[in-house]
């Protein structure tokens, strides 16, 4: 089961999300119309952005959209977060594409990915601490490989991917439902427990087991 950093590859693009809106919103206070922003490579359109110059502290109460020349966009219903402490809370249909399909993490290889897509009703970064959340139907696409789960959390720090929550992984036509699921986002190496079921072309009846199923260097494009 190629089962790699999946839904982690998903969280760091938040990361120049938070970076954007923080850096914008100084520039934006007007809640009169639409306005935007350009912030390294990122383009910030909202209707309204608060922040605390001296605190760091911003809050963009309405819909948030930034979009990059290669194709990349996020979208939130609204965002808050603390630009001087690197931390970022995208909620609402929440929308993270990426066209390089890496979202900028340290434990992304430098091969060539295909765009990936991720998509949460909320969405936590923390680059300090390297600590990256999304919560509530957790969708993650990319090339053949889709993951799904109520909560995905990342350490990019130690590579540790825990999915939990309706694990439902799909790369073509390989399966993987579990109840909770962990990754090493560089070694590949994993496990899944509670209800975990494979399935394999050509393979019947399915792998399932009360016991944790091992997935040693499993891999995501």
């Amino acid at each position: 089961m190629n089962v790699r950093s999946a839904a982690a590859a998903s969280l760091m693009l938040l990361l120049a999300a938070g970076g954007a809106l923080a850096s914008a919103a100084p520039k934006n206070p007007s809640p009169q119309a639409k306005s935007s922003a350009t912030v390294g490579a990122w383009t910030l359109v909202t209707t309204e952005v608060d922040a605390n110059m001296k605190t760091g502290a911003f809050k963009a109460p309405q819909h948030v959209t930034m979009t990059r020349a290669d194709g990349s966009i996020v979208q939130a219903d609204k965002a808050t977060g603390n630009y001087k402490k690197k931390q970022a809370v995208l909620t609402g249909n929440v929308s993270v594409h990426d066209a390089s399909g890496t979202f900028g993490l340290k434990s992304a290889s430098a091969v060539k990915r295909d765009p990936a897509t991720l998509t949460a009703d909320t969405l936590t970064v923390d680059d300090v601490t390297h600590l990256y959340d999304a919560v509530g139907s957790v969708h993650y696409a990319q090339g053949q490989t889709t993951v799904d789960a109520e909560k995905a959390h990342l350490n990019d720090l130690t590579h540790r991917l825990d999915l939990s929550g309706k694990v439902h992984v799909v790369q073509g036509e390989r399966t993987l439902d579990a109840d909770t699921a962990t990754y090493n986002t560089m070694t590949g190496d994993g496990e899944a427990d509670g209800n975990a079921m494979m399935t394999f072309p050509g393979v019947t009846p399915s792998i399932a087991t009360p016991k944790p199923i091992k997935l040693p260097g499993v891999k995501i494009p």
